[in-house]
């Protein structure tokens, strides 16, 4: 798993740069103080700080395993998240069909919490980081960017 870790960590920390790049052209926006560039930027940042975490993991693990000393046990392949990847590719598909005619204030807690659980986080947890996540991503997009995301059947509320 370290060369997986190290080969997917260095290819989202270059598509992060070439992200950065990329938003840094674009051009600002008259009135607001936050331009185009700044969700992108954002993004941009973050799959470079999860890419280089990533490689750092890999190499941290293939030096533990050539550490000398007693043979270490090597984990149990897990099975439990076989079928996660499949769970949230769907949820996704389901979220881009439903967001316009329900709207994104509903939908997008929903399909957070599938993948969430999908991915065996704990109920509470999974429903707290869902609707932290949708109120910040509509709070972001609404009064920050001033884009609003879809409404649906969801009048807005403010």
């Amino acid at each position: 798993m370290q060369r997986h870790d190290r080969i997917i960590g260095l290819l989202l920390t270059l598509l992060g740069a070439a992200v950065f790049v990329s938003a840094r052209s674009f051009p600002n926006v008259p009135g607001q103080k936050l331009g185009a560039a700044t969700l992108p930027l954002v993004v941009a940042a973050g799959l470079m700080i999860c890419g280089v975490a990533l490689v750092a993991r890999g190499w941290r693990e293939a030096r533990a395993a050539r550490a000398p000393g007693p043979p270490r046990d090597a984990p149990a392949r897990s099975e439990e998240h076989f079928g996660a990847p499949l769970v949230i590719l769907a949820s996704i598909a389901v979220y881009v069909a439903l967001s316009e005619p329900l709207g994104y204030l509903l939908v997008a807690p929903v399909s957070l919490l599938i993948g969430f659980r999908a991915l065996r986080v704990r109920w509470g947890h999974a429903i707290g980081w869902s609707v932290a996540v949708t109120a910040f991503v509509h709070l972001a997009f609404y009064k920050l960017l001033k884009v609003p995301l879809p409404w649906g059947i969801v009048h807005p509320f403010y």
